[in-house]
Formats: structure tokens, sequence, C-alpha cells
């Protein structure tokens, strides 16, 4: 199973992440729940900074059914995004008020663009950070193709350069499903290490998707302290 695969948008598989603690609701629920929904429940550990948690939830999505970028469940088209670098660099840093457990006890839940559009569920693309003001929004398949900086997905060095300073915001390009999505979307669950992976199979033992929990440690930072 490839990071960034197929030769269209249809192909593409996309990249949800999610603390260990979360599994468990997620799959009894049989919905990932958008940030909104989510905060009533369903997310029992939150990894992400609550300052841009907020910010998506009043930024406007210009495409699609439209709302708040907070309505949507983000995935991401690619594994070790920057937003993961992020809370493995707090982790290493000890960085005081922040989630501080790092990315290793995260897991991935992974489907693919032709996945949710067969399902019927409205979704919108991004070419970049969907809370970022210079990122724009499409409802159409087509445009995904060109608007996704593709080349940039696969790259294993993101950070910005001196000749192309909005390399990490692109980097961050998403696919937003609107309102949740169903747990039998989702194709793969990927894992640190062969530890986390049992762990994840004993949160979801007797679910299908039991037997579909992979190991893919180079899909992490895994940043020790320092």
């Amino acid at each position: 199973m490839p990071d960034v695969s197929g030769a269209g948008p249809r192909d593409q598989w996309i990249y949800h992440f999610t603390h260990m603690d979360n599994l468990q609701r997620i799959f009894s629920t049989g919905r990932l729940l958008c940030d909104v929904a989510a905060r009533d429940g369903q997310t029992r550990t939150e990894v992400g900074d609550p300052a841009i948690k907020q910010s998506r939830r009043l930024r406007p999505v210009l495409a699609g059914p439209g709302g708040l970028v907070g309505d949507y469940v983000p995935f991401y088209f690619a594994s070790r995004s920057p937003m993961m670098y992020r809370i493995a660099c707090d982790h290493r840093d000890s960085k005081p008020d922040c989630y501080a457990g790092g990315d290793r006890p995260l897991v991935y839940l992974v489907t693919t663009i032709g996945a949710v559009v067969d399902a019927g569920l409205a979704w919108v693309g991004t070419d970049g950070n969907a809370a970022t003001a210079t990122s724009e929004f499409t409802a159409d398949l087509g445009s995904l193709s060109t608007m996704v900086d593709w080349p940039l997905m696969m790259a294993e060095r993101w950070s910005n350069a001196q000749d192309d300073m909005d390399r990490q915001r692109r980097r961050q390009a998403e696919f937003l499903v609107h309102d949740a999505l169903p747990t039998q979307l989702i194709r793969w669950i990927a894992t640190y290490s062969d530890q986390h992976r049992s762990q994840a199979g004993r949160l979801i033992s007797g679910h299908p998707l039991a037997e579909r929990i992979i190991v893919r440690p180079k899909w992490y930072y895994g940043f020790e302290r320092r």
C-alpha cells in the first residue's frame, strides 16, 4: 500500500489520523465525525492545537455544501503531514500546555477519494491548509488533478524554501468530508509499531477492520524526548 497512489484523483489514498484513545468510540458510533460533532463525546484525547481548531471552526468553506471547516472530517493526501510533525516536535521538546504524547500513539484511518465519491458523501478539496485564508476550495473531482501539488505530497521534505515560501501550506492540502464518514468506508488502519497494532486490534476486536491493521513506521516522525 503506497503513501500516494493512483493515476487519477479517484484512486488517491487519503489519510485521517486520530489518537488511539478515540478508536473505540469511533467504531462503536459507526461514523468518524467532524470536529464540531466529535467534541460532544467521540474525541477522548485531542491532539490538535486548540487555537488552530478554533480557527477551523470559524473558516468558511467556499465550495460544495459550504458551512465551516469544522463541519468536515479532514483527510490529508499523504502521510507525515506538517501537523503531525508539530505534534512530534511538541513531544520531543516537552512543549508546555499542549498535547504531549507525540505521534507514536496516533493511528491513521485510510480510505480513497473514490470510496467517498461512490458513497454519495458531500466533500470539498483544498489546495492547502484549509484554515489558511489563501487556500482555495473545490467540489469538482477533476480540479483536484491540477489543484493539489501531487509531487509535493510524495516529497520527503516539504518545508518552505527561499524560492518557494508556500510549500508548507500546500503540503497540508485537504480532502474534507462533510459531517461524517461511515467507518465502513475505511479501508485500512495504520499504526506506528506491532505493539500499537495489537493495541488497536484489541480496541476494535470483532470489527472486520481489526484484520486490516498495518504497521507503517515511515508514516511517522516518532521523535524521542530530548
